[in-house]
């Protein structure tokens, strides 16, 4: 009996110490969860620290690591990046985000937008050019057929002068999965990296967070996300924007807690 070809599936470590691209020749019939050893063995990475995402950033659940890689390819593509939960919220310094297709898509300011913070008069401008870039990776993920994992629009107070966003973070396939999130810029940004905070409750459902950061508006409160490897890398720079932030840091972070995040839902809810 002739054996059945063979899917060659790649993996890129998102954010590590090098760019380094591996295949996996692998059976169409077997199921990503059964090569997640090998895979960890290849990157270094703990089993259970293992978090897959396609290139658009959607993360597998644990339903997806159960179908058959044909099904799965059919679904995400054959490319997928590779997160370690172990460095959310790492102090380590030998790590970088690697660049993508969607890097290039979503560049960077150019030189002349560095300096133009809130105090600058061409702030309005910047903060047009933000939402732009926003949109366009919005558009990015629907166009390749990736359901938003976000959303994110700035407040309409004008005393706030754009420094609070409001917004969502999204469970893809479990939109009953969300909560609401505000982005908080200082005066001295885009010299100094945005931080992001989600409703309390979220602390009901996973970890990595900062308890004793509280942002209070309209009688709600959040709690500040783990956001500390651009610092601690140097990863923030001054050419970079919120969607960059998102797509960077606050993806990284939501990315690896998903999964534990639907398991703790589905148990409350029983």
């Amino acid at each position: 009996m002739s054996q059945p070809e063979l899917n060659t599936i790649y993996f890129v470590n998102k954010f590590g110490s090098e760019k380094k691209q591996i295949p996996f020749p692998v059976a169409p019939n077997i199921k990503l969860m059964d090569i997640i050893p090998e895979i960890s063995r290849k990157f270094g990475i703990s089993s259970q620290n293992v978090c897959v995402a396609n290139i658009g950033g959607q993360v597998l659940t644990t339903t997806d690591l159960l179908i058959p890689i044909s099904e799965l390819v059919n679904k995400f593509g054959n490319t997928f990046d590779i997160i370690d939960r172990g460095i959310v919220g790492s102090k380590s310094h030998d790590i970088s985000w690697q660049r993508s297709i969607l890097d290039e898509l979503i560049q960077e300011f150019p030189e002349k937008w560095e300096s133009v913070g809130p105090k600058h008069p061409a702030w309005k401008d910047r903060v047009k050019l933000e939402i732009e870039k926003i949109l366009k990776y919005i558009n990015y993920l629907k166009m390749t057929q990736n359901k938003p994992w976000f959303k994110l629009f700035p407040e309409k107070n004008p005393r706030y002068n754009y420094l609070i966003w409001n917004g969502n973070l999204l469970v893809p396939e479990r939109p009953e999965i969300n909560f609401d999130i505000k982005v908080l810029l200082t005066s001295e940004y885009p010299k100094v990296c945005p931080r992001c905070f989600a409703e309390s409750n979220i602390i009901d459902y996973c970890g990595k967070i900062f308890l004793k950061n509280i942002w209070e508006q309209d009688n709600k409160k959040y709690v500040m996300i783990c956001h500390e490897h651009m610092s601690n890398t140097h990863a923030w720079k001054e050419n970079l924007g919120i969607v960059h932030f998102f797509i960077r840091q606050v993806w990284i972070w939501w990315a690896a807690q998903q999964n534990v995040i639907i398991e703790e839902y589905d148990k409350k809810k029983c």
